[in-house]
């Protein structure tokens, strides 16, 4: 359960750091801590891929 959505965070944290994983939480509305808990619905991934478009943009 939320694999995915943990992967955000790992990649989000491999191209910024703490900022880029601070803003990947703001942007979805959803801590690292409560992805763990989150299903890897398709919502939720849709939600996270958006977020990591944008943030791949500003981190690059």
């Amino acid at each position: 359960m939320a694999e995915k959505l943990l992967k955000y965070y790992e990649e989000a944290t491999k191209l910024g750091g703490m900022k880029a994983t601070m803003r990947l939480a703001i942007i979805t509305k959803i801590s690292s801590t409560k992805a763990s808990n989150e299903p890897d619905s398709p919502e939720n991934i849709q939600i996270f891929e958006n977020a990591m478009s944008e943030i791949r943009k500003e981190f690059k």
